[in-house]
């Protein structure tokens, strides 16, 4: 499962991360992480055995959980297909297919937001 979490400045400097992956059965990936003083967010991909009861313990010190089945959406409408955010893609989540139509895939995706600021259309946004 991909979700968003987010904290606040009281647990930044908590050691909430090691010890769920130290205390529970999880296999978790930190894909984005945007952290400051003032609190933060972070992209995270969690599974395994222990994962419900993972995230139950996020949530009880303190972290807010949202989890999201696309990091990335496209507006159709306004997508020209023209190929920038493909360009920029560091994870080859973004395909241009035979019919020269942009594809996302996301779960290749890691919310980097390269794709949202080089889209001269702004048809692409990162789903908080």
């Amino acid at each position: 499962m991909k979700a968003w979490l987010k904290f606040s400045p009281r647990i930044v400097n908590k050691a909430v991360i090691s010890d769920l992956i130290k205390d529970y059965d999880v296999t978790f990936n930190i894909l984005r992480a945007d952290i400051t003083p003032k609190g933060g967010k972070m992209l995270i991909e969690i599974s395994g055995t222990e994962a419900e009861e993972g995230i139950k313990y996020m949530e009880k010190e303190g972290i807010q959980l949202n989890p999201i089945k696309k990091v990335v959406k496209k507006d159709e409408d306004k997508c020209m297909d023209c190929g920038e955010c493909y360009s920029l893609c560091p994870v080859e989540a973004i395909t241009i297919d035979e019919k020269w139509n942009v594809e996302l895939d996301d779960q290749k995706c890691i919310g980097c937001g390269f794709c949202t600021s080089s889209c001269p259309t702004k048809a692409i946004k990162i789903a908080y």
